[in-house]
């Protein structure tokens, strides 16, 4: 499969439509198709985890890979898991220091985790495939330390960012 070139973008389309409609027009609603088609995928594949963090960690895996010589480690991220009520919050510890090394910090009566951790793709799979999870939200926050947990559970300012 080969990468369309920014003048590429959109072209069919404006070919196949031979109307009035400006070239600009076409590749612009392309492009809006394109990014509710990625929302999709985010939300079947990882349905619990906020479609911004996915995006972004999308490009930062990229970025980290390429001049990282350790590709099974991911870029450092303040990540946030809202639990169920019920949720043991030692067992819940204890499950999260075994997996990253880290301990997480409890907030709301147990069902909200925040951990300073390396991510990947394949972590954030694991978490969301937890039945006990409900919504997996978080920063990228580089070599700097968490800064505690910043979102609500449903924070849609930070669920709109791709």
């Amino acid at each position: 499969m080969s990468l369309v070139s920014e003048s590429m973008f959109g072209k069919e389309i404006f070919e196949l439509t031979g109307s009035g409609i400006r070239k600009e027009s076409v590749e612009l609603n392309a492009l809006r198709i394109q990014r509710k088609k990625l929302q999709a995928i985010y939300t079947q594949v990882l349905p619990k985890v906020v479609p911004g963090l996915i995006g972004d960690l999308l490009s930062r895996e990229r970025e980290y890979n390429q001049s990282s010589n350790n590709n099974a480690e991911g870029p450092m991220y303040t990540l946030e898991v809202f639990t169920k009520n019920g949720t043991n919050p030692e067992k819940a510890k204890n499950y999260i220091f075994q997996k990253t090394g880290m301990r997480p910090t409890v907030y709301d009566k147990g069902t909200h985790y925040v951990t300073n951790q390396k991510l990947t793709l394949e972590i954030l799979k694991e978490i969301s495939d937890s039945d006990d999870v409900l919504e997996i939200t978080g920063e990228y926050s580089g070599s700097w330390g968490s800064i505690g947990p910043i979102h609500e559970r449903g924070d849609q300012a930070h669920n709109r960012a791709l």
